[in-house]
């Protein structure tokens, strides 16, 4: 809707802009033509969205249909309406997808979708019919996988999109209604979602894939077993490291033209991966200091003094694919073209892994882990500077946002964390408001500052 507004209002004013030389008369109509082309991929989403609504809404029909009716149909015509409406449905999608009209392809992805659907519900009244008991998560990974094969074998972005949700709830049922703290499964399943996507450069299936993939290390991070005091900590460095190996990796995606549209996307999930992992980082509860440093505590003073095999082989791996593919990204771009600013971005990644690797070994003393816990804030702190400062020269207005809210947040977590045993009740909030008021209203005036300096370098950019 806003394209089209926007492309009216350039066919109204383009022709005043030519007159008064500020855009080349040459350059009016591909201006025209690159604005009705965005209004026009925008308007293509509308019945795609309404055609897959109404799939949902037909399938959800159609289940509570044989719900009600189960007992009054006979064994073969249930199973002869569910094939048959599963196999009709791929068979009419197929005819539309191969169409070039808007409207055959609209209905091709939604009965796609309904195909899909429908084979869910083949799984589920199948295994009732012949009373099949087994291991129930199983069956809503034979949907995901079913949603797989329709992935690889038709251009059907949506249905990449729903296989990944069921992934996810097939994962999030083996974590939660079985305990499989480490559902390493799901990431070989997911992986597999990626080819589709990345070779036909979907954008909304891989935003759902970075999502999925945020949801499970969310879930993992949330229902694992922390067995003994430091286990916390050891998975967040493995999650920041990952999070910068696909930080990079993002980066890199958009020098290849196949899939430059997906870096964008990458790379944003990857910055709230990274940020919301460092800022995990700057709680003192997670080193366990208040516990060390309190010897009636005695169920809580032992710290690991070294960390278990496992952690150690996931946070070299991961820490070596970060680096790994950093060293990459310079060498492709020629370490001469590295200046110092980016330097200090590599020397800022090199120090918090080399931090990562102390703690793996570090002893259970209040003073190690006190300067430990000290020098990964530093870091923390100059690395969100830094991000504001490189979405700052590459123009990028979401980094900044992002690394400027992340800096209030860690800087809020500091003083409550710090301040509430230390300082009367009055005094720490008032010391709370005014950090509040000041703290904000100079953030949000340098942070506005940047985005505007941001506009206006993109405005003078795109002058003829």
């Amino acid at each position: 809707m806003w394209d089209r507004a926007f492309l009216n209002r350039l066919r109204r004013e383009l022709p005043a802009w030519v007159e008064q030389g500020w855009v080349a008369a040459d350059g009016q109509a591909a201006i025209l033509d690159h604005a009705a082309a965005r209004a026009e991929r925008q308007t293509r989403l509308v019945p795609v969205a309404l055609a897959v609504m109404g799939v949902l809404v037909f399938g959800a029909g159609v289940i509570t249909f044989f719900a009600a009716n189960w007992d009054a149909m006979a064994k073969p015509l249930k199973l002869a309406l569910l094939f048959g409406g599963m196999w009709g449905a791929y068979a009419v999608a197929a005819r539309g997808l191969a169409r070039q009209a808007l409207g055959a392809r609209v209905l091709g992805q939604a009965l796609t979708l309904l195909g899909v659907i429908l084979f869910g519900a083949n799984i589920m009244l199948i295994a009732q019919i012949y009373h099949i008991d087994s291991h129930y998560p199983n069956g809503v990974l034979l949907w995901a996988l079913g949603a797989l094969a329709v992935a690889y074998a038709l251009p059907v972005q949506v249905v990449a999109v729903a296989g990944l949700a069921l992934a996810m709830l097939w994962s999030g049922m083996e974590i939660g209604d079985f305990e499989r703290l480490l559902h390493w499964p799901f990431l070989v399943v997911w992986a597999l979602f990626l080819v589709p996507i990345l070779g036909r450069s979907w954008r909304i299936g891989a935003a759902a894939a970075m999502l999925a993939l945020s949801v499970w290390c969310l879930m993992t991070f949330i229902l694992w077993s922390y067995d003994r005091e430091g286990e916390q900590i050891f998975l967040l460095q493995v999650y920041l490291l990952a999070a910068m190996a696909f930080l990079v990796l993002g980066a890199a995606l958009e020098s290849q033209p196949a899939v430059a549209a997906l870096s964008v996307v990458v790379r944003r999930f990857a910055l709230v991966g990274v940020l919301l992992s460092a800022h995990g980082l700057v709680y003192d509860d997670l080193y366990g200091l208040r516990r060390l440093q309190d010897p009636e505590l005695s169920w809580g003073t032992e710290r690991l003094a070294s960390a278990p095999y496992p952690w150690i082989v996931a946070t070299v791996i991961a820490l070596a694919l970060a680096v790994g593919l950093a060293a990459w990204q310079v060498r492709r771009h020629g370490s001469g073209r590295v200046d110092g600013f980016e330097r200090i971005g590599l020397a800022l990644l090199a120090a918090l892994g080399v931090l990562m690797l102390v703690n793996l070994f570090l002893p259970a003393g209040y003073g190690a882990v006190a300067a430990l816990y000290v020098a990964v804030n530093l870091i923390v702190f100059a690395g969100l500077v830094w991000l504001i400062v490189a979405g700052y020269r590459a123009g990028d207005r979401f980094q900044v946002n992002a690394a400027f809210a992340f800096f209030a947040f860690g800087m809020l977590a500091l003083y409550f964390n710090h301040f509430w045993t230390l300082m009367d009740r009055s005094l720490f909030f008032m010391g709370g408001g005014a950090l509040l008021f000041v703290g904000g209203y100079l953030l949000e005036r340098q942070r506005r500052r940047l985005i505007g300096q941001i506009g206006a370098a993109g405005e003078e950019g795109g002058a003829p």
